[in-house]
């Protein structure tokens, strides 16, 4: 970290240039600087990814319902209201 410190405009320079940079403190890893579209990649995977579960869990509550004898829209309508109160 000191070092980090001391050098803090080559290792912004290194990072613009796409190579993410780790610090460490005492030989542990403590953080890791990214350039912004590293970054912002990395945010659209956690956010594809929490899609995907949330369209899974739709599919299994749908598959339950209708399992129960119920309609199915039932989960449309709460998947609406939940978006308009959001």
């Amino acid at each position: 970290m000191e070092e980090a410190r001391i050098r803090l405009g080559q290792l912004a320079d290194e990072v613009g240039e796409g190579e993410p940079v780790v610090l460490t403190r005492r030989g542990r890893v403590v953080a890791v600087l990214l350039s912004p579209s590293e970054y912002d990649r990395l945010l659209e995977g956690d956010r594809r990814l929490a899609r995907q579960e949330l369209e899974e869990r739709l599919s299994r509550a749908r598959e339950a319902v209708a399992a129960a004898g119920l309609d199915v829209s039932l989960v449309e309508d709460a998947v609406k209201a939940a978006r308009r109160s959001g």
